[in-house]
């Protein structure tokens, strides 16, 4: 089953989706414990020789492609200045979404344009020929500051660090290898949606609801009684 999801991930050409998984990976060996943190180290390694084949052209050209893309995906840049191309539409369109949305936040800088007014504000903000809001600055964290503002995003930041606080308390406690597994797996979804909202909003997906259920998993998982 394991096989079957990364050979999908892989298929999916996603970056985002790589970069998250990448996290994921992190997140699961840091709960895992000093002897997975060299195989993550090891799984990181291996994920940087493969940018360097794809940079060298020593893997299919379409695979090559999106991985030496990757580095731009990760860049801040202008989308105002840029030439569109087939090659760089996805990068460009994105950014541009994440410049509306850091205006947003810059002229609202306190609470933002409002909760669901990201599209209704955008003409406003747009960047360059980026007419056209997608429904969110494709990164959730500029989105929180673009419609909450400075109060929205540090709430949302609180309740991830509260999470963050209660995984450890949750492994702590739990040593049954099966609940302790389910922990472990927790963890690394929290790590890969967190790293993957960098470049997407997968709450509009649902994912808030799947990602409540986690966090809601991890408390219960600390005190067996509730069970």
């Amino acid at each position: 089953m394991a096989l079957l999801l990364l050979s999908a991930l892989a298929a999916s050409l996603s970056r985002g989706a790589w970069v998250g998984a990448a996290c994921g990976v992190v997140g699961m060996a840091l709960a895992l414990g000093p002897r997975a943190r060299r195989w993550a180290l090891a799984a990181l390694g291996l994920g940087a020789l493969a940018l360097a084949l794809g940079g060298a052209g020593l893997l299919p050209e379409v695979l090559a492609n999106r991985l030496a893309s990757t580095t731009r995906y990760l860049a801040i840049f202008d989308a105002s200045t840029v030439a569109i191309t087939p090659q760089n539409f996805a990068v460009v369109e994105r950014m541009a979404q994440m410049q509306a949305g850091w205006n947003m936040f810059l002229a609202h800088p306190l609470t933002g344009v409002g909760p669901g007014n990201y599209t209704p504000a955008y003409p406003a903000f747009a960047v360059g020929s980026w007419y056209a809001s997608r429904g969110h600055a494709h990164n959730y964290y500029i989105h929180m500051l673009a419609e909450t503002g400075v109060i929205g995003a540090l709430a949302y930041l609180a309740l991830l660090a509260g999470i963050l606080r209660q995984a450890p308390a949750t492994l702590r406690a739990e040593n049954r290898m099966l609940w302790r597994s389910a922990a472990i797996g927790c963890c690394g979804i929290i790590a890969a949606v967190a790293g993957h909202d960098l470049f997407e909003n997968l709450h509009v997906l649902s994912m808030g609801i799947q990602f409540a259920a986690v966090w809601g998993l991890l408390i219960v998982l600390e005190k067996p009684a509730t069970r």
